[in-house]
């Protein structure tokens, strides 16, 4: 995902009727969008108290659903392993492994390749951490799912295209993240680790892509500080 919790303005809801056309154009976005129907410019519309954008025409309305995206927390030699970015949004800046999941996609199977293009290594995922969501101000809010995994035999962590360069830290002495939503991630990681139980009742049991079982944890070495 290259993917964090971004905190986002407070969006606004006028009540039904009490907004004008050019208020609710404001909130949705100066971007035109047309009906796939019959391919009239929508317009402004109020609908269950919410801002949206409407057919004319017919009864087309643009819902402005959220995307769903994966993160990932591999743990490798005592550590996590991230990356840090080659492109915006947080250019320079540390992330986990993870990205948009396609929509073709099991969430866990975009995982593993979210892992593999920007860490270039294989991994096992052990289980499922969380799900959370993702509010956006400046596009559509996400659905984050995150997962624990382990590297694969003999997978060795490097720079994809979209890192500058991939590093295992301690969980005591990360870098700076680009996104919040991978502290949080982080943060519930932590609590998982001190009590897994609890955990386990919060966020659901492990998970596995369809025919994968998560694998069983494995001995830790000594914490490697980078790649």
């Amino acid at each position: 995902m290259g993917a964090r919790l971004p905190s986002a303005d407070q969006p606004l809801h006028p009540q039904r009727g009490e907004a004008p056309a050019d208020l609710i154009r404001s909130t949705i976005g100066v971007v035109g969008h047309y009906c796939v129907r019959c391919g009239a410019e929508l317009e402004p519309r109020m609908i269950e108290g919410r801002e949206m954008q409407g057919c004319p025409n017919d009864d087309f309305i643009l819902w402005r659903d959220p995307k769903v995206a994966s993160a990932v927390v591999v743990e490798a030699d005592g550590g996590v392993v991230l990356g840090r970015r080659a492109i915006e949004p947080g250019y320079g800046l540390w992330c986990l492994p993870g990205g948009f999941v396609n929509d073709d996609e099991h969430p866990a199977d975009a995982a593993m390749r979210e892992c593999l293009e920007e860490i270039s290594a294989a991994v096992e995922l052990t289980s499922l951490l969380g799900v959370y969501h993702v509010p956006k101000s400046d596009a559509p809010s996400m659905v984050g799912i995150a997962y624990t995994a382990r590297l694969a035999n003999g997978a060795e962590p490097k720079a994809g295209s979209e890192m500058l360069e991939v590093g295992v830290f301690p969980v005591d002495s990360l870098p700076p993240l680009a996104f919040p939503s991978h502290r949080e991630v982080i943060d519930q990681f932590l609590t998982s680790r001190e009590s897994p139980a609890a955990s386990s009742r919060r966020h659901g049991a492990s998970v596995a892509p369809s025919g994968k079982r998560p694998s069983p944890a494995r001995e830790q070495s000594p914490p490697r500080r980078k790649l």
